[in-house]
């Protein structure tokens, strides 16, 4: 149930760390909205979320509060632990006690709802986002990825679109006459520098060059990979869908880590 177009827009202005789905049941909403989907009350708007939590303890209601002071509303938000949000967000839908908006925690939880949404049981939003200066803002193409069938139900998570770099230590490099490093061969030199030449200047062999995770999907494997012009998972070959490790340029970063483990 939507209670108020106007109100969903502003929302969503102000919360786009969720990235949403409306649900919608027209009954209710018929029920509640004047002509154009305007509420007929002074009075604050009820609006419900569900949203995953990453932590022992919800957050503060400070936030939550300023919202509902800026959109005259009284939200409802409904804080699941991670581990089990799918297997409540599945029990919600299939019970009929679906908030307004839920977050979805990934492409393949909004690919299970595809064909609810096909069937009318979420609001589109779409028509509604170029009326609001940040919702207008919005990268077009992004939103074209969650569309179904040409039309918007959601707003994404933005995010940088490359989340993958290093960070280095200025203080080490300045002084051992280091610069940004700019090409790979740049990095290796660094690395070497700082495992064997001391940067802490404590006397001691104990620094090293790089540190990072070490599997092969988010870890440094994946980053300087990219470096090398290895394909994201899978890329084109002679007219063929190859997987990466089929790529020459994946072989050259394995030797690549192989000199740097073999250095230390």
């Amino acid at each position: 149930m939507i209670s108020s177009r106007k109100f969903i827009s502003t929302f969503c202005i102000l919360s786009l760390g969720l990235s949403t789905l409306v649900a919608c049941s027209n009954e209710s909403a018929s029920k509640e909205e004047g002509e154009g989907g305007q509420n007929n009350s002074n009075g604050p708007v009820e609006f419900s979320i569900m949203a995953n939590l990453h932590t022992p303890e919800v957050p503060s209601d400070k936030i939550e509060k300023m919202l509902e002071e800026k959109t005259n509303t009284k939200l409802t938000i409904q804080w699941v632990p991670d581990s089990n949000y799918e297997e409540k967000l599945n029990t919600a839908f299939a019970t009929g006690s679906f908030p307004e908006a839920v977050f979805m925690k990934n492409q393949t939880t909004f690919l299970q709802f595809k064909e609810a949404i096909r069937d009318g049981q979420f609001w589109e939003i779409g028509p509604y986002l170029d009326e609001y200066e940040n919702l207008s803002k919005l990268k077009e193409e992004i939103l074209n990825n969650t569309a179904v069938d040409g039309k918007i139900y959601s707003l994404y998570q933005g995010r940088p679109l490359s989340r993958q770099g290093i960070i280095y230590r200025k203080d080490w490099a300045d002084k051992l006459g280091l610069t940004a490093p700019t090409t790979i061969e740049d990095v290796y030199e660094m690395a070497k520098a700082f495992t064997e030449e001391d940067p802490d200047e404590n006397g001691k062999d104990d620094t090293m060059g790089i540190t990072d995770r070490n599997d092969l999907v988010y870890g440094a494997f994946k980053t300087v990979a990219s470096w090398f012009g290895t394909p994201n998972g899978w890329g084109e070959k002679n007219g063929k869908l190859l997987p990466e490790f089929m790529f020459q340029e994946y072989v050259d970063t394995m030797n690549y880590f192989k000199d740097l483990r073999k250095n230390g």
